[in-house]
């Protein structure tokens, strides 16, 4: 018969160690544990795991994960270079869904790179706990297997007892061969023990490799989680930058439907409903955002949202040209400054068929006291804070060029196939007026 090559019971060995000692022994279970041990080791030295396929066998689930990652981003940045101020509703709506989806998609998974580390973490200490358990079973079995290896000398008729005790003890390299030697003087008394005790060594290096292998993972998914959060802040100042856009929009809007009602009401009903849903789409974002940080704090987490940008200007009210500098022109109440080249531009069009009339400066008494009724009465609610912020969304006083009496809304100019807009597309530049692209009616000295 060939000499057992069964590896000495020594509880110090290492786990790289064992984890060759062992695969010599028998039995499923000594076969399950070694499997594991390599399998563990393989993790942890060089971070091996086996590929995960998509359904459709086109690839790893992370490739299909980052493709999908890239194309997102990419439709995020066409949408960003989106003209808000110059883009029709639809388009600006849909522009700003699509940043909405980018931050709301780098949320997720920068939540899931946190699930990930938690796990990790969680594993680590489970392992480590397991360890300690099996370091103390470790050491009760070989107080157990001394205590009987002393009994077996002493029953044997051996007379140095203690020098095998201070022996097995110490943990000496030959320590489990004495004792094997000992215990064959009782063959099958307790030989359960020994078995146990290779168990548990078995163990005891199996949760060293699952605790080492769970903190590398913890390590290099914190690393993502950074990473993602990175990513989160661009998509999030991308979201931002639009969506202060959208609102600087929204206050022009909302204040030209204003200063429209008087030339037409239906038309200022339809401006008032578009760019209310607008205001409305960015306020929900906002909501959502709001929400899911309260969410995170009940957990005592750490919020993800960005701090929104505070509006421009001051408290007191913007300055608006005062009504001694508001002249009629042609019928058409507009800033000294501009005065002359209105009237010719109105007399120019008549000469050529088309006669223009229309509304210019409106007093901005009016806008601040609906902000008052919509917004608060604070100075903060009433000249600083967002349209969006207000039910129903009112524009800031001092938003529109109307305040200052350098832009006209234009009668029977609600297309651009109209005669209206034909001759002051051809000729509005040559007086200093220019259109704001998603208003055929509306004509400034800014486009704006």
């Amino acid at each position: 018969m060939e000499p057992s090559h069964t590896a000495p019971l020594d509880p110090t060995n290492r786990p790289e160690s064992r984890a060759i000692n062992i695969s010599t022994g028998s039995g499923r279970r000594r076969v399950r544990v070694v499997g594991l041990l390599l399998l563990g080791l393989a993790t942890a030295v060089v971070g091996f795991s086996p590929p995960a396929t998509g359904q459709d066998g086109g690839g790893s689930l992370e490739e299909l994960r980052s493709k999908r990652d890239r194309v997102q981003a990419q439709q995020a940045e066409q949408a960003s270079q989106v003209d808000a101020l110059q883009a029709s509703a639809a388009e600006a709506q849909s522009a700003l869904a699509t940043l909405n989806s980018q931050v709301n998609a780098q949320r997720d998974r920068v939540e899931e790179a946190e699930r990930a580390v938690a796990q990790a973490e969680d594993e680590q200490a489970k392992a480590e706990a397991a360890q300690a358990q099996a370091q103390r079973e470790l050491d009760a079995l070989h107080a157990d297997l001394r205590d009987v290896a002393v009994d077996a000398y002493i029953s044997a008729g051996g007379s140095n007892s203690n020098r095998v005790v201070q022996t097995a003890s110490a943990g000496s390299a030959n320590e489990a061969v004495q004792m094997r030697t000992l215990l064959s003087v009782k063959a099958g008394e307790r030989s359960d023990l020994i078995e146990d005790y290779r168990t548990v060594q078995d163990d005891l290096a199996l949760q060293r490799l699952v605790a080492i292998e769970a903190a590398e993972r913890a390590r290099s998914q914190r690393q993502v989680v950074q990473d993602r959060l990175d990513e989160l802040a661009d998509a999030q100042d991308q979201q931002q930058a639009y969506a202060a856009q959208v609102e600087a929009r929204v206050e022009a809007a909302l204040a030209e439907a204003q200063s429209l009602a008087a030339v037409d009401a239906e038309l200022a009903s339809a401006i008032t409903s578009r760019e209310t849903e607008l205001a409305r789409a960015v306020a929900a974002q906002r909501a959502t955002e709001t929400a899911r940080d309260e969410a995170r704090s009940a957990q005592g987490l750490e919020t993800l949202s960005s701090p929104t940008p505070a509006p421009s200007g001051s408290v007191a009210p913007p300055p608006v040209t005062g009504s001694g500098e508001i002249v009629d022109a042609g019928g058409i109440r507009v800033h000294r400054s501009i005065a002359g080249n209105v009237a010719a531009l109105l007399g120019a069009a008549a000469a050529d068929g088309v006669p223009l009339s229309g509304s210019g400066y409106r007093d901005s008494a009016r806008q601040i006291e609906l902000r008052r009724q919509h917004c608060g009465s604070s100075a903060y609610a009433i000249y600083q804070a967002s349209a969006s912020s207000c039910s129903p969304p009112t524009a800031r006083p001092g938003s529109s060029m109307h305040e200052r009496g350098l832009a006209i809304d234009f009668r029977n100019c609600n297309s651009r196939g109209s005669a209206c807009y034909q001759w002051l597309s051809a000729n509005a530049s040559r007086f200093g007026l220019f259109n704001l692209p998603s208003e055929p009616w509306h004509w400034s000295t800014t486009g704006q």
